[in-house]
């Protein structure tokens, strides 16, 4: 299966499509949605608090044809546990009770790789 980078249409978390509105204002609620679904179930790593780390891991994943999170691994890591924290937040996704919009090219549902970062910040 072929996996692209971009598409005319790119995936989109859950939670907006009922919405009577552009696919630019689609994507930008489905951003917010996804922010907020990250930031309610991630928790900053103790290890990490204890030794100041700050900083953005990356996650890289693929929302399938079916809206399915496929293949999860973490591309980059500022360590103390934060990247497996992001890690263990995305795979959560699949056990929500709506899955991502796929992906759009040329009419066709299609594999998107998807890049998330999660910045953890101390306060």
């Amino acid at each position: 299966e072929t996996i692209l980078e971009v598409a005319e249409q790119m995936p989109r978390f859950p939670g907006c499509e009922g919405m009577p509105a552009s696919q630019e204002e689609k994507k930008a609620c489905a951003d917010q949605k996804m922010l907020e679904f990250i930031y309610q179930n991630i928790s900053y790593p103790a290890i990490a608090r204890e030794n100041g780390i700050e900083g953005t891991t990356v996650i890289q994943f693929v929302i399938d044809t079916e809206g399915v999170v496929q293949d999860p691994k973490i591309v980059r890591d500022i360590g103390g546990g934060c990247g497996h924290e992001a890690l263990r937040v995305v795979k959560m996704m699949n056990e929500m009770p709506e899955r991502w919009t796929p992906g759009m090219h040329e009419g066709q549902a299609v594999n998107i790789r998807f890049n998330l970062p999660v910045r953890f910040a101390l306060q």
